[in-house]
Protein backbone atom coordinates (compact mmCIF):
# COMPACT_ATOMS: atom_id res chain seq x y z
CA UNK A 1 0.00 0.00 0.00
CA UNK A 2 1.59 3.25 -1.14
CA UNK A 3 0.79 6.80 -0.04
CA UNK A 4 -1.47 7.53 -3.03
CA UNK A 5 -3.53 4.41 -2.30
CA UNK A 6 -3.85 5.38 1.36
CA UNK A 7 -5.30 8.77 0.39
CA UNK A 8 -7.99 6.96 -1.61
CA UNK A 9 -8.49 4.43 1.17
CA UNK A 10 -8.97 7.14 3.81
CA UNK A 11 -12.14 8.91 2.52
CA UNK A 12 -13.76 5.60 1.58
CA UNK A 13 -12.98 4.32 5.06
CA UNK A 14 -14.44 7.45 6.68
CA UNK A 15 -17.61 7.05 4.62
CA UNK A 16 -18.07 3.43 5.65
CA UNK A 17 -17.25 4.05 9.32
CA UNK A 18 -19.58 7.00 9.72
CA UNK A 19 -22.48 5.72 7.63
CA UNK A 20 -25.37 4.86 10.02
CA UNK A 21 -25.13 1.09 10.12
CA UNK A 22 -26.37 -1.19 12.95
CA UNK A 23 -23.46 -0.52 15.33
CA UNK A 24 -23.57 3.24 14.87
CA UNK A 25 -27.32 3.33 15.34
CA UNK A 26 -27.19 1.34 18.56
CA UNK A 27 -24.43 3.68 19.82
CA UNK A 28 -26.75 6.58 19.01
CA UNK A 29 -29.62 5.02 20.94
CA UNK A 30 -27.34 4.16 23.88
CA UNK A 31 -25.94 7.68 23.87
CA UNK A 32 -29.41 9.17 23.97
CA UNK A 33 -30.50 6.96 26.87
CA UNK A 34 -27.33 6.31 28.86
CA UNK A 35 -25.01 9.26 28.22
CA UNK A 36 -21.87 9.84 26.17
CA UNK A 37 -19.27 8.26 28.46
CA UNK A 38 -21.08 4.98 29.13
CA UNK A 39 -22.23 4.47 25.55
CA UNK A 40 -18.79 5.34 24.12
CA UNK A 41 -17.12 2.88 26.49
CA UNK A 42 -19.64 0.19 25.53
CA UNK A 43 -19.06 0.95 21.86
CA UNK A 44 -15.38 0.04 22.22
CA UNK A 45 -16.49 -3.58 22.65
CA UNK A 46 -16.85 -3.82 18.87
CA UNK A 47 -13.11 -3.15 18.38
CA UNK A 48 -11.73 -6.54 19.58
CA UNK A 49 -14.09 -8.22 17.11
CA UNK A 50 -12.61 -6.09 14.33
CA UNK A 51 -9.04 -6.87 15.41
CA UNK A 52 -9.78 -10.61 15.23
CA UNK A 53 -11.26 -10.16 11.75
CA UNK A 54 -8.16 -8.23 10.65
CA UNK A 55 -5.83 -10.95 11.93
CA UNK A 56 -7.83 -13.59 10.06
CA UNK A 57 -7.73 -11.38 6.96
CA UNK A 58 -3.93 -11.08 7.08
CA UNK A 59 -3.51 -14.84 7.52
CA UNK A 60 -5.97 -15.57 4.72
CA UNK A 61 -4.33 -13.17 2.27
CA UNK A 62 -0.90 -14.62 3.02
CA UNK A 63 -2.26 -18.08 2.24
CA UNK A 64 -3.96 -16.87 -0.94
CA UNK A 65 -0.77 -15.23 -2.20
CA UNK A 66 1.17 -18.41 -1.45
CA UNK A 67 -1.29 -20.36 -3.61
CA UNK A 68 -1.57 -18.03 -6.59
CA UNK A 69 -0.99 -14.35 -7.28
CA UNK A 70 -3.59 -14.52 -10.06
CA UNK A 71 -6.22 -15.66 -7.56
CA UNK A 72 -5.32 -12.67 -5.41
CA UNK A 73 -5.89 -10.25 -8.31
CA UNK A 74 -9.21 -11.92 -9.11
CA UNK A 75 -10.22 -11.34 -5.49
CA UNK A 76 -9.24 -7.67 -5.79
CA UNK A 77 -11.37 -7.14 -8.89
CA UNK A 78 -14.29 -8.96 -7.26
CA UNK A 79 -13.87 -6.62 -4.30
CA UNK A 80 -13.95 -3.58 -6.56
CA UNK A 81 -17.19 -4.85 -8.11
CA UNK A 82 -18.64 -5.32 -4.62
CA UNK A 83 -17.70 -1.76 -3.67
CA UNK A 84 -19.59 -0.44 -6.70
CA UNK A 85 -22.58 -2.53 -5.65
CA UNK A 86 -22.29 -1.24 -2.08
CA UNK A 87 -22.15 2.35 -3.40
CA UNK A 88 -25.38 1.75 -5.31
CA UNK A 89 -26.98 0.14 -2.24
CA UNK A 90 -25.94 3.11 -0.10
CA UNK A 91 -27.83 5.50 -2.35
CA UNK A 92 -31.05 3.57 -1.84
CA UNK A 93 -30.57 2.77 1.87
CA UNK A 94 -32.91 4.19 4.51
CA UNK A 95 -31.90 4.89 8.08
CA UNK A 96 -34.22 2.91 10.34
CA UNK A 97 -33.96 3.91 13.99
CA UNK A 98 -36.88 1.75 15.04
CA UNK A 99 -34.99 -1.41 14.06
CA UNK A 100 -32.51 -0.97 16.90
CA UNK A 101 -33.38 -2.31 20.32
CA UNK A 102 -32.16 0.23 22.85
CA UNK A 103 -33.53 -1.36 26.02
CA UNK A 104 -30.14 -2.41 27.46
CA UNK A 105 -29.31 -0.38 30.54
CA UNK A 106 -26.14 -1.88 32.05
CA UNK A 107 -22.79 -1.11 30.46
CA UNK A 108 -21.97 -4.82 30.10
CA UNK A 109 -25.28 -5.44 28.37
CA UNK A 110 -24.60 -2.56 26.00
CA UNK A 111 -21.05 -3.80 25.34
CA UNK A 112 -22.30 -7.32 24.60
CA UNK A 113 -24.86 -5.90 22.18
CA UNK A 114 -22.13 -3.92 20.39
CA UNK A 115 -19.82 -6.95 20.11
CA UNK A 116 -22.62 -9.25 18.96
CA UNK A 117 -23.77 -6.85 16.26
CA UNK A 118 -20.19 -6.37 15.02
CA UNK A 119 -19.51 -10.13 14.89
CA UNK A 120 -22.70 -10.91 12.97
CA UNK A 121 -22.71 -7.89 10.66
CA UNK A 122 -22.20 -9.22 7.09
CA UNK A 123 -21.29 -5.77 5.77
CA UNK A 124 -18.40 -5.50 8.23
CA UNK A 125 -17.12 -8.92 7.16
CA UNK A 126 -17.36 -7.93 3.49
CA UNK A 127 -15.56 -4.63 4.13
CA UNK A 128 -12.54 -6.54 5.39
CA UNK A 129 -12.65 -9.30 2.77
CA UNK A 130 -13.62 -7.18 -0.28
CA UNK A 131 -12.44 -3.64 0.47
CA UNK A 132 -9.08 -4.08 2.19
CA UNK A 133 -7.50 -6.51 -0.34
CA UNK A 134 -7.76 -3.87 -3.08
CA UNK A 135 -5.01 -1.87 -1.41
CA UNK A 136 -2.62 -4.75 -0.74
CA UNK A 137 0.63 -4.78 -2.72
CA UNK A 138 1.36 -8.49 -3.37
CA UNK A 139 5.12 -7.95 -3.63
CA UNK A 140 5.29 -6.57 -0.06
CA UNK A 141 4.62 -8.15 3.31
CA UNK A 142 0.86 -8.48 3.88
CA UNK A 143 0.73 -8.16 7.67
CA UNK A 144 2.22 -4.62 7.92
CA UNK A 145 -0.14 -3.39 5.19
CA UNK A 146 -3.17 -4.87 6.94
CA UNK A 147 -1.91 -3.30 10.20
CA UNK A 148 -1.76 0.17 8.60
CA UNK A 149 -5.23 -0.14 7.08
CA UNK A 150 -6.64 -1.78 10.19
CA UNK A 151 -5.18 0.89 12.45
CA UNK A 152 -6.64 3.62 10.24
CA UNK A 153 -10.02 1.89 10.20
CA UNK A 154 -10.12 1.39 13.96
CA UNK A 155 -9.09 4.99 14.75
CA UNK A 156 -11.89 6.28 12.50
CA UNK A 157 -14.26 3.76 14.09
CA UNK A 158 -13.47 5.16 17.54
CA UNK A 159 -14.28 8.65 16.24
CA UNK A 160 -17.57 7.31 14.84
CA UNK A 161 -18.44 5.67 18.17
CA UNK A 162 -17.92 8.93 20.07
CA UNK A 163 -19.73 10.97 17.41
CA UNK A 164 -22.83 8.79 17.46
CA UNK A 165 -22.78 8.36 21.23
CA UNK A 166 -22.56 12.13 21.73
CA UNK A 167 -24.98 13.01 18.94
CA UNK A 168 -28.05 12.07 20.92
CA UNK A 169 -31.43 13.25 19.79
CA UNK A 170 -29.94 16.07 17.70
CA UNK A 171 -28.08 13.64 15.44
CA UNK A 172 -31.09 11.35 15.38
CA UNK A 173 -33.29 14.21 14.15
CA UNK A 174 -30.61 15.23 11.62
CA UNK A 175 -30.32 11.76 10.11
CA UNK A 176 -34.09 11.30 10.13
CA UNK A 177 -34.44 14.13 7.59
CA UNK A 178 -34.45 12.76 4.06
CA UNK A 179 -32.27 15.53 2.60
CA UNK A 180 -29.50 15.04 5.17
CA UNK A 181 -29.61 11.27 4.83
CA UNK A 182 -29.38 11.59 1.05
CA UNK A 183 -26.30 13.85 1.20
CA UNK A 184 -24.58 11.43 3.58
CA UNK A 185 -25.45 8.51 1.28
CA UNK A 186 -24.13 10.39 -1.76
CA UNK A 187 -20.84 11.24 -0.06
CA UNK A 188 -20.41 7.62 1.05
CA UNK A 189 -21.26 6.28 -2.42
CA UNK A 190 -18.77 8.69 -4.02
CA UNK A 191 -15.99 7.57 -1.68
CA UNK A 192 -16.74 3.89 -2.36
CA UNK A 193 -16.81 4.48 -6.13
CA UNK A 194 -13.45 6.28 -5.97
CA UNK A 195 -11.95 3.32 -4.09
CA UNK A 196 -13.29 0.87 -6.69
CA UNK A 197 -11.94 3.08 -9.45
CA UNK A 198 -8.43 2.67 -8.07
CA UNK A 199 -8.58 -0.92 -9.29
CA UNK A 200 -10.92 -0.73 -12.26
CA UNK A 201 -9.24 2.26 -13.97
CA UNK A 202 -5.85 1.30 -15.49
Amino acid sequence: MNEAQWWVFLPACIGMNFFPGPNNLIALVHGTREGIARSSLAGLARLPVMVIMLILLAVGLEALLAMSENAFYIMRFAGAAYLLYMAWQTLSARVNFSAIDGRQNGIWQMAKAEALIASTNPKLILIFTAFFPQFIEPSAEVAPQVAIMGGTFILIEVAAIVAYASGGKGLQRLLSKDDNAKWLARATALALTAAAGLILIP
